[in-house]
């Protein structure tokens, strides 16, 4: 918890912490999140998993220099093999293991080209599944860029944008300021924003901005107007100072594409102009609104569940 951000660092819930693509089949993937070191790997099958990164021996990172073999992953030090489930299950040197000989194993999912973690304070089972996606699944739709940063702010400085309406016209230009309605169930939030959107030409274009957030590290972004387009939007703290941003968008495979290209470019863009102001703001535990804000502090409630 940093003076500047006073909200707790890690929240409850799934998280992005690489891509499928970013994982070498034989290699494990060093990783840093949640203020931990955790190394990420495939079993000889094909199924990604997540420890703690340092072996119950002697602490060597089992990320730098480890190797993947049927059973699990050799540390690089002594040649202790770690299974997937963090119980040591061989010493090359040894017929007996200590029964100390593990570390923390993490749930850990594979989706839409996603690996993500669930993390919580102790070791409890995920409480929520994320979705698959939709779109990924259809055949008139297509992967397409990805982006990604790294941030100076906390996880819920960077969601509650999505809901925030003044924003998006002092800081991004926005014709007029979105309505938003907002809507909780559970793990998840929904809104849906009317806006006013410029087109090619400076033509002022009506369209709709929805997001779904399934706790605070994953969500979907759905644009209608100018163009149909989809992105993730995935949030993972790395330490109390710093959280990575990933987007990965989808688009309609038809004569639109270099049209949702271009919104997927302005969306970037726009994440681009709040970094200078999430990386210098404080934040306010009872901010001073005005009508038509209520839904920062909906929004803050419903994120109050996962702290």
């Amino acid at each position: 918890m940093s003076a500047r951000i006073p909200l707790p660092p890690f929240p409850r819930g799934w998280f992005q912490v690489a891509s499928a693509d970013e994982l070498p089949a034989g290699g494990p993937l060093p990783l840093r999140c949640f203020g931990r070191d955790l190394v990420l790997f495939r079993t000889q099958d094909g199924e990604p998993r997540v420890l703690d990164a340092h072996c119950p021996h002697m602490g060597a990172h089992l990320g730098i220099g480890g190797r993947v073999e049927q059973d699990g992953i050799r540390c690089p030090f002594h040649g202790w093999v770690i299974s997937g489930n963090g119980v040591c299950v061989r010493i090359p040197y040894s017929d007996t293991i200590p029964p100390k000989a593990r570390t923390r194993s993490w749930d850990v999912r594979e989706l839409d080209g996603m690996i993500l973690v669930h993390h919580t304070s102790g070791e409890e089972p995920p409480s929520f599944d994320i979705p698959p996606l939709p779109e990924a699944r259809l055949p008139g739709w297509s992967a397409g860029m990805t982006r990604r940063w790294r941030i100076r702010t906390h996880v819920q400085e960077a969601l509650e944008n999505i809901v925030d309406p003044a924003h998006f016209v002092a800081v991004h230009g926005m014709p007029e300021r979105p309505r938003t309605e907002i809507e909780i169930e559970g793990h998840v939030i929904r809104s849906r924003s009317a806006v006013k959107q410029r087109g090619p030409g400076g033509r002022v274009v009506d369209g709709t901005i929805t997001w779904e957030g399934h706790g605070m590290g994953y969500g979907t972004i759905r644009f209608t107007g100018i163009v149909e387009l989809l992105f993730v939007n995935t949030v993972t703290p790395v330490d109390d100072e710093l959280i990575d941003v990933r987007f990965a968008f989808w688009h309609p495979s038809d004569s639109a594409r270099r049209l949702g290209e271009a919104l997927a470019a302005e969306v970037c863009r726009q994440l681009d102009e709040d970094i200078p102001i999430w990386e210098n703001k404080i934040y306010r535990p009872q901010p001073v609104l005005c009508p038509g804000e209520k839904g920062i502090m909906t929004f803050r409630k419903w994120s109050s569940q996962f702290l």
